[in-house]
């Protein structure tokens, strides 16, 4: 195995008793690799993230159709798949407009990496550290009293790739080791709603990287980080596992800052 080799195009899901190699989760709504219809899902859901579509006034399929040199059919298609992530809504007599946030799904990838690349990047990725603070220790402790051997191997070897692209140095598959890590240890927690974020949390890894992933930097100090957390696992010390995770997220820039330290006396 090199450094640079690619992870394995599988993910691990906890059924209760084996464990069965899945495929990476699917995302939901789906709006990329359709050719035109997958252009203007993107091009339309980071205007509406961006702020550049308002409420104000409806979407005309018709405009939208001669703005981007697409069909009504491709327009209507992708206002459904926009619909379907809560952006818009079609209502008789009243057109398709854009929804107030409060009602997008802000766990869809899609408009994870919309909101990561425009001007909601510093609140995205804030409350996704918060989100990530507030079960991925849960979920590792959860992890550790499963006591499964084939979770600890997977984990350990993803930590000897993170370490191989740490000397490469290799950020990608680094990153993507990373990915891999955290989303694992959701899938394993035991709880199935915890597993429905592991696909959620690693393509917020992916899309957002570097301060979001959980270490500020490729460095050995957060390899050992990781490799402490697997043994923790290893040793169902679920108390350890938590702690060490809390550890790995604690590497965040912003910790101090979202959680700061009680006042002496």
């Amino acid at each position: 195995m090199t450094g640079t080799e690619s992870l394995p195009p599988q993910h691990y899901a906890w059924d209760g008793s084996d464990l069965e190699p899945l495929r990476a989760p699917r995302k939901p709504g789906g709006g990329r690799g359709r050719g035109l219809h997958g252009q203007l899902v993107q091009q339309l859901g980071q205007m509406i993230v961006a702020g550049e579509v308002g409420a104000e006034r409806p979407l005309v399929p018709e405009e939208i159709g001669q703005r981007f040199e697409v069909s009504r059919t491709v327009v209507r298609e992708s206002l459904r798949v926009l619909e379907a992530k809560g952006l818009v809504s079609a209502r008789p007599n009243v057109g398709t407009r854009v929804r107030p946030v409060a009602d997008w799904n802000l766990l869809d990838p899609d408009i994870i990496e919309w909101r990561a690349c425009g001007p909601q990047r510093d609140a995205q990725r804030r409350e996704l550290f918060e989100l990530r603070w507030g079960i991925e220790p849960l979920a590792a402790h959860m992890a550790a009293c499963r006591n499964h051997p084939d979770v600890v191997r997977r984990l350990t070897e993803v930590v000897v790739i993170m370490q191989r692209s740490v000397a490469q140095p290799d950020p990608m598959t680094y990153s993507r080791a990373d990915a891999e890590f955290h989303g694992l240890l959701l899938q394993v927690a035991g709880n199935r709603m915890l597993e429905h974020l592991a696909g959620i949390v690693a393509s917020a890894l992916q899309v957002s990287g570097g301060h979001t992933a959980g270490c500020e930097h490729l460095s050995d100090a957060s390899v050992a980080l990781h490799s402490r957390l697997v043994d923790a696992v290893a040793a169902g010390d679920g108390e350890g596992a938590e702690a060490a995770m809390r550890s790995l997220l604690a590497v965040h820039p912003e910790v101090d800052r979202l959680f700061p330290a009680p006042r002496e006396g």
